[in-house]
């Protein structure tokens, strides 16, 4: 289905894909967001084409006709590549997005609880002085005589 000059171009575009794959995740992740936006691209491509097709059976001679229903094929069959492999890609950023947060998940259950408890206990300590601050500033905004805020 693609022309011999699209297929050069992936040709050409495949070995930058590997480097970018090996260089570490959050590429990965990038470079499946750009498959989608281009297989989005080409499955609207594709519909402008088989609504075009189908506008020449109607009206057209039998030969163009038959030229207009193997492109309408050719266009449905590159649509359903096309879903299956937004399905896909999907599914991996799913499936990537599980993976970062089993890897974060196990990073916590790591660490010390005596350290995790201090950082909690910093939090707390942390929310506690900033209320006992505002309360403060708003008492004294009452003693200026500037009445609650």
């Amino acid at each position: 289905m693609l022309g011999e000059d699209r297929r050069g171009d992936l040709d050409e575009a495949l070995p930058d894909v590997i480097e970018v794959k090996a260089a570490g995740a959050g590429d990965l992740v990038t470079l499946l967001n750009e498959f989608t936006t281009e297989m989005r691209a080409q499955f609207e491509l594709f519909r402008r084409l088989r609504a075009g097709a189908e506008i020449l059976i109607d009206g057209a001679d039998e030969a163009l006709a038959k030229l207009a229903r193997a492109d309408i094929k050719a266009a449905t069959d590159a649509i359903a590549l096309i879903v299956r492999t937004l399905e896909k890609i999907d599914a991996l950023l799913r499936q990537m997005e599980r993976d970062r947060l089993d890897a974060e998940e196990r990073l916590i259950e790591a660490r010390d609880p005596e350290v995790l408890r201090g950082e909690v206990q910093a939090l707390i300590a942390a929310r506690v002085e900033a209320a006992v601050a505002a309360r403060l500033a708003e008492v004294a905004g009452l003693a200026e005589g500037r009445g609650p805020p």
